[in-house]
């Protein structure tokens, strides 16, 4: 039996994905957020997507800047990607008290942050406004992941290579490893015959 759930949890039922380490840069100054809610939206052209509330430092900083970068963490940085979500960057530098090592992207301003698994650098296409927060259309123009834990697909067999994901509030986990692949035969068509 199915139990109902309040609206509000639509999100955390959507959202194991892989949380991001937003890192924006303006006029010189580098901030850094933890955001859950990011995804791809198209492949020709390359468009990903971040949303971000305007009562967020970096949602400021974007919107000056129109670059950010989504930086995928792993396990290994959990504990600082829940301060990045917890802490303010207008009261506190986040990259020093997280011990977060600030990377020169290839194509933005903006730093990567080093101990990150993977990168995706993207320039501002749209910013919309959809209730309480922006949606930041991203065009991508960079993409780079550690070697050995992505090959078209995460590859997950070192924990420490494994993408972080949120929960909700300060629950994080981990995806547990791969199913094999579906076969044709598994995919509810007829095999082709050979000649």
């Amino acid at each position: 039996m199915k139990q109902d759930l309040p609206l509000t949890m639509a999100r955390r039922l959507l959202a194991p994905g892989p949380v991001v380490l937003v890192s924006a840069a303006w006029r010189g100054h580098a901030n850094i957020m933890t955001a859950a809610w990011a995804f791809p939206l198209s492949m020709e052209p390359p468009l990903v997507a971040v949303a971000v509330s305007p009562l967020r430092l970096t949602h400021d900083v974007i919107a000056a800047s129109e670059e950010f970068a989504l930086n995928i963490p792993g396990v290994k940085l959990r504990e600082k990607v829940h301060f990045c979500g917890m802490t303010s960057g207008r009261e506190r530098d986040k990259w020093r008290e997280a011990r977060l090592t600030p990377l020169p992207a290839k194509r933005i301003e903006a730093p990567l942050v080093e101990e990150c698994l993977a990168h995706i650098e993207c320039g501002v296409e749209q910013a919309i406004a959809v209730g309480d927060h922006t949606l930041f259309v991203g065009r991508v123009l960079a993409v780079q992941a550690e070697e050995g834990c992505f090959d078209e697909m995460w590859l997950l067999e070192e924990d420490e290579a494994k993408p972080l994901h949120h929960l909700g509030l300060d629950r994080y986990a981990v995806l547990g490893g791969r199913t094999p692949p579906i076969l044709p035969a598994e995919q509810g068509g007829e095999e082709e015959e050979e000649d």
